[in-house]
This record gives structure tokens, C-alpha cells and sequence, in this order.
């Protein structure tokens, strides 16, 4: 053959194929809805997994319409079809045919880091974690956002010591030997009028009693003269007999406490 008769048989090939572009592509055919269904299979009944490619598949799942673009036919099982999914992840669920168009999923049990886990439906005879069922009436809800809000400590307040009344002695009591005007294993019977309990603090190696309720401080017109355990202590200028220290830390109340109880005058 020449040079020229073996250009022309070319041309002519190129232009076939040129005309017909089908000829170099190939054709994907949807799949068949199954004809043969597994809803009167005792095996299906039962709810009893199947087997495929070596492993066992359990029931999994809500039931699906049959996809013909993305399912295919992969194997049997008891003389039913079993399909799969050209989308999902590989042997790991199975689809078998129900009337009307539906399948119901059937899925593989994970194994090694994956065990208990399905493969992408959850699985009715898989394992679950275990989860605490809150009792009767109460249910178990999300935190809320947190709240702007500040929020206050409360500071411990030092509690005074509580000092109790010790009624005289009566005139015909004898003193235990080695006490100092304290009672001794005689009651007293004197009906003699009884100081109030009284409440005071440690403060400057002196005693301090409480002298009515808190009060309002006006710090304009006292001086600071120390601390007692993290509280100010204040003194007026003009009477340095009676000092008050704040309820709470940075409080404007204070509670007056003098050296001599309430009712009493200071000797």
C-alpha cells in the first residue's frame, strides 16, 4: 500500500470516530428493582442476622426506598438478593428487598478500634454504652449560658465570745478554798437581779462589749486606729472610750463595742 493510500485509510477512521463520540463512552444502566422480597423469610421474622462476605450483619435501622442509581446487587443469602451501596462505605451495610420498592438495612459490627460501634446506621442487637436513667419525673438537661452577674463571697465574720452572768455571792455561801469569789458546791438562793449575757471581743489586750445593733460608720468624723482579725477598727475623735468595727469587710455599718458592759459604767 502507498504512502498516499494509507493517509486516506486514517482520515477516514478519524472521521468515524469523530462522528460517533458514543463509541468512545461507556453507558451506566440504573439496576432492576428486586422482584424477590424476604418479608415472609422466617429468618427476617425472627429478626436473626444474615451473613455476608464472611461476616455477620444485624438488622439496623429505619427501612429505605430502593435507590436504582446507587444500588447494586452483590450477592444471596437463603435465595434472597442482597444489595449495596455504591456511596457508603464498603461491607459495611447490606440491603435486604422488601415489597413496594423497600430494604431494610442490615450493618457489620466494628472490630479492633472501632468494636461496638456501627458502621453507619445503628444497630438494634449491637452493643451500647450503658447510660444512667435519671429517677422518675426528673430529666436531665444541658447547662444554661453563664450569667453575667457577679457573684458575692460572703465573708466569715469572726463570732465574739459570749460571756455568761455570774450572779453574787450570797452573804452566808461559803468560798471553796483556793477560788477566787466563785461559787462553790453550795447554790446561791439570792434573788438578786442578774447582769445580761453579754458579747465581747478580744481587742488591744482589753475586753470589748458589744454595745446595741449595728449603726451607721461616718468615717468623716473618726479615726482609724488599727485592725481586728482584717477588720477596721475606728474610734470617734472626741470619745475614745467606745470603738466600731465594720459587720463585714468595707461595710458602712459598724457595731459599737465600749469597756464596760451594757448598763454598767466604767470605773
Amino acid at each position: 500500500m502507498s504512502r498516499r493510500a494509507g493517509s486516506a485509510v486514517f482520515a477516514l477512521a478519524f472521521v468515524l470516530l469523530a462522528a460517533n463520540p458514543a463509541v468512545s463512552q461507556l453507558s451506566v444502566v440504573p439496576a432492576a428493582v428486586p422482584t424477590v422480597t424476604a418479608e415472609n423469610e422466617p429468618w427476617y421474622l425472627n429478626g436473626e442476622p444474615i451473613t455476608y462476605a464472611g461476616n455477620f450483619y444485624y438488622p439496623s435501622g429505619a427501612q429505605v426506598y430502593f435507590n436504582a442509581n446507587e444500588m447494586v446487587r452483590s450477592g444471596f443469602f437463603m435465595g434472597i438478593p442482597l444489595y449495596t451501596r455504591t456511596t457508603i462505605e464498603p461491607y459495611s451495610i447490606v440491603y435486604v428487598p422488601l415489597p413496594n420498592g423497600r430494604l431494610q438495612p442490615y450493618a457489620r459490627p466494628r472490630t479492633e478500634e472501632l468494636t461496638g460501634t456501627a458502621a453507619s446506621l445503628p444497630s438494634s442487637e449491637l452493643p451500647r454504652p450503658s447510660a444512667t436513667v435519671p429517677p422518675w419525673g426528673h430529666t436531665l438537661q444541658a447547662a444554661g449560658p453563664p450569667s453575667q452577674t457577679a457573684r458575692t463571697v460572703p465573708v466569715q465574720i469572726p463570732r465574739p465570745a459570749v460571756v455568761e452572768p455570774t450572779p453574787p455571792l450570797a452573804a452566808d455561801t461559803p468560798k471553796e478554798s483556793g477560788t477566787s469569789g466563785r461559787i462553790g458546791t453550795q447554790t446561791s438562793t439570792c434573788a438578786c437581779p442578774q447582769a445580761p449575757i453579754s458579747i465581747f471581743i478580744e481587742y488591744n489586750a482589753q475586753r470589748w462589749y458589744a454595745l446595741g445593733a449595728p449603726q451607721p460608720l461616718e468615717t468623716s468624723t473618726m479615726d482609724k486606729i488599727g485592725t481586728y482579725h482584717g477588720f477596721d477598727v475606728w474610734t470617734k475623735r472626741d470619745d475614745r472610750s467606745v470603738i466600731y468595727i465594720p459587720v463585714t469587710i468595707g461595710s458602712s455599718s459598724a457595731v459599737a463595742y465600749g469597756q464596760a458592759r451594757p448598763g454598767e459604767q466604767v470605773r
